[in-house]
């Protein structure tokens, strides 16, 4: 069963080398209430998006800025 959340970013993707590819690491948290423990409680979640050299790389160093919003699924 997939899962998915919308956040936006309190800072810009980290991008690094991945073999001939460019990898952007991003992370997140989502604050949520714990009606068990009846207090406000935080998971956090990161993923990492590959893409090709070139348009998609920029693509993604264009949208994944501090103050954008992803979408999540996995």
């Amino acid at each position: 069963m997939a899962h998915s959340i919308t956040v936006r970013l309190n800072k810009p993707a980290r991008e690094f080398q991945a073999g001939e590819n460019i990898g952007f690491n991003i992370r997140a948290g989502v604050q949520y209430y714990d009606r068990q423990t009846k207090k406000k409680e935080w998971t956090n979640y990161s993923a990492v998006v590959f893409a090709k050299p070139g348009a998609q790389a920029d693509y993604y160093r264009s949208v994944l800025v501090e103050g954008g919003i992803v979408e999540i699924t996995g």
